[in-house]
């Protein structure tokens, strides 16, 4: 599917399991906030929101993918950070847990202007399950009539979904690894019955930068950080990967999957990684060990920069 190649991407990482003062910066690329210059402190959260702006000849739009696991941290930190909630032109969701969509309706009701667009899987209104050795939790569900009801322009989509035409959502991601699975634990219920929770409504927002490639954002990655970057590959014609960023599902899984994902990371040759959320503290300093050059850990109030070239 063809999408514009931009001028650049920038990611503004608003809500993530991290803060950390003594991550490293790289300037022009990776640039972490000073907390004293900051108008009030940012806060951490098991949940994730991007910001991410896309330049297309000069036009600015900016998309909210993901809105965080409430609206504590969410507006908490676009206060701190000095943005203005009425800037932003869309929103997507990478797929239906709660900690992705948990300030969305009062994001939708603080907003003033006309209807933004959402953009969605199909699937995220199925209601979602977690079993774990301390019980059961759930069932989570996004209402589509409370949706519907909170002036948005909905698309909802199973497939590829253009977004403002400069972006793309891949849809249901092609599993093309033999070792990223979701766990069994994650369950949703499909009319009525309970199943095993594949994930086909977890989808990564895909970019294209002039002269650098892909830039591919992941919520959780439950279908897998490599399927997703092969499927972006596959549905834009592009195979340079500039920037994966993430959670990516890792340290629940053990040692023997995380060590396949990195070594299918290392086939993809990203110029840079950036894993957060729920990737798990096991697993990310495994990258981190595995990319000495090119990997950095997601923190709050990051911002990185895909410049075109």
């Amino acid at each position: 599917m063809k999408i514009p190649a931009l001028q650049s991407v920038t990611v503004e990482i608003l809500v993530d399991n991290f803060f950390d003062v003594f991550e490293p910066s790289r300037p022009g690329i990776v640039e972490r906030v000073v907390p004293g210059r900051l108008k009030k402190p940012l806060l951490a959260a098991h949940g994730l929101a991007y910001l991410v702006t896309l330049n297309h000849q000069g036009k600015l739009s900016r998309i909210l993918m993901d809105a965080a696991n409430s609206p504590l941290p969410l507006f908490n930190n676009l206060e701190a950070l000095e943005h203005d909630i009425n800037e932003i032109d869309a929103v997507a969701l990478s797929h239906g847990h709660p900690d992705h969509y948990g300030g969305l309706f009062e994001f939708l009701a603080k907003r003033t202007g006309g209807p933004i667009p959402v953009y969605l899987h199909r699937d995220v209104f199925l209601p979602k399950i977690l079993i774990t050795p301390r019980g059961r939790i759930g069932p989570w569900v996004l209402e589509l009539d409370e949706l519907v009801a909170a002036n948005v322009e909905l698309y909802e989509n199973q497939g590829p979904q253009p977004v403002l035409d400069q972006a793309l959502l891949t849809g249901t991601v092609e599993a093309t690894t033999d070792y990223e699975k979701p766990l069994p634990g994650f369950r949703r219920k499909v009319a009525g019955q309970e199943e095993q929770d594949l994930f086909p409504d977890e989808q990564a927002l895909v970019a294209v930068v002039e002269g650098r490639g892909l830039v591919v954002i992941g919520g959780c990655c439950h279908p897998g950080i490599v399927n997703m970057v092969k499927y972006a590959q596959k549905l834009t014609g592009v195979q340079k990967v500039s920037l994966i960023l993430g959670g990516f599902h890792l340290t629940p899984h053990g040692d023997e999957t995380t060590q396949q994902t990195i070594a299918g990371l290392k086939e993809l040759d990203p110029e840079l990684i950036i894993a957060g959320h729920c990737t798990g503290f096991q697993a990310l300093t495994k990258l981190a060990a595995a990319f000495p050059d090119n990997f950095m850990v997601s923190c709050v109030g990051t911002k990185v920069m895909v410049v075109g070239g």
